[in-house]
Parts: structure tokens; C-alpha cells; sequence
């Protein structure tokens, strides 16, 4: 009697201890999250980018990119997103596309990836501008429109920041100096510190 009244006891013991842990992880995220949410709002007001809430479920496309290889946005899942709008006739996409490339060249080794998304032009077209602009971050085909139509674009450039978890969590209308420091530190706040809370993160 007293044997299984032992083994009851270290059962509840460990139970308990097994709780009590993952109320601190739980507690330790949201009170990391609620203290980091200045700073990203801060950052966020520097560029212009618009705070959006978290959708439920990752956002996911499947395009072609220039090469003929089908590529999925879950693909670049566990990195930061920058998600880029546009064609090569937008005047205001080709003052940008040069600061972009500078941007990815400097946390293409890190948990970030640059990806780009053209409106109904063709993959020679793509690839004639990314040459002439020295250009090596990926581009998708969007050859029909339907994705631009489903994220809803109205103008160009937009650019989508996803998140680690494959969500988006803020959109830019218009061009930015993706360069300039207030860019860089945005970037580097989100790939280095940047956490979405317990609420919001799913298992794929």
C-alpha cells in the first residue's frame, strides 16, 4: 500500500513539475513579446509599414520562378520573408529593386530570404531585367495575375513581411531605401529577436 502510494506521490510530483514548466515558457513568451512590441512598432512607424494582425494560417504560394522550378513560400519557412509586388514597367519598382539587392546581400546568410513576385510578364522579360540590374534574389512568374488578385494588390510596389512561422505581419505600399539603416535595423530585429507569441505559432 504504501509502495503504490510512493509511486502515486512522485507521478503527481512530476506532474506538477511538468506544469509548472510550461507555464513558465508560456509566461516567459508573452511577457517577452508584450516587452518587444515597442521596439518593432518603432521600427515599423521608421519604415511606414503597416502593423497588420496575424492571420490563423500561413500564407503559401506556388509559382514558377525564372528558371522553370515550381517554388512554394513554405519553402523559405523558419526565415523572415521579405514578399516584393511588382513588374518591370513600374518606374517606382526599378528605384528600389537596387537597394533590395544590397538588402539581401546582407543577410542572405542569415534566417532571411528575398522574394519577389511579377505581374504577368514573362519569364524572359524577369530575367532580361534582373541581368541589367544584377539582380539575385529569387523571382516567381505570377504569369496569370491570380496571386497578385489574392493578396489583394492595388498598387506597385507592395511588399509583404512574413514571418518565421509563415505569416504576414506587415505590408509597405510604395517604394522604400531598403539600404538605409532604419531598414537594416528593422531586419536584423526581426531575423535576430523577433518572436511571434505562443498564441500565434502553430506546428506545421
Amino acid at each position: 500500500m504504501k509502495k503504490h502510494l510512493t509511486i502515486r506521490v512522485v507521478l503527481i510530483s512530476i506532474a506538477l513539475i511538468f506544469i509548472a514548466f510550461i507555464a513558465i515558457q508560456v509566461f516567459d513568451a508573452g511577457h517577452w513579446a508584450k516587452a518587444d512590441s515597442p521596439k518593432l512598432e518603432r521600427l515599423f512607424e521608421d519604415m511606414g509599414v503597416l502593423e497588420l494582425p496575424q492571420t490563423t494560417d500561413p500564407v503559401e504560394i506556388r509559382l514558377q520562378d525564372i528558371n522553370g522550378n515550381l517554388v512554394s513560400l513554405s519553402d523559405f519557412r523558419g526565415r523572415i520573408v521579405f514578399l516584393n509586388f511588382w513588374t518591370t514597367w513600374c518606374p517606382t519598382c526599378r528605384v528600389e529593386m537596387p537597394s533590395m539587392e544590397k538588402l539581401h546581400q546582407k543577410f542572405k546568410d542569415q534566417d532571411f530570404a528575398m522574394v519577389t513576385v511579377n505581374i504577368q510578364e514573362s519569364a524572359a522579360q524577369v530575367e532580361k531585367f534582373y541581368k541589367n540590374f544584377k539582380l539575385t534574389f529569387t523571382a516567381l512568374l505570377d504569369t496569370t495575375g491570380e496571386v497578385a488578385i489574392g493578396f489583394r494588390i492595388r498598387s506597385i510596389p507592395t511588399t509583404f513581411i512574413v514571418d518565421k512561422s509563415g505569416r504576414i505581419i506587415g505590408t509597405i505600399m510604395g517604394p522604400r531605401e531598403w539600404d538605409a539603416k532604419k531598414a537594416v535595423a528593422l531586419f536584423e530585429h526581426l531575423i535576430n529577436k523577433y518572436e511571434a507569441t505562443s498564441t500565434q505559432i502553430t506546428t506545421q
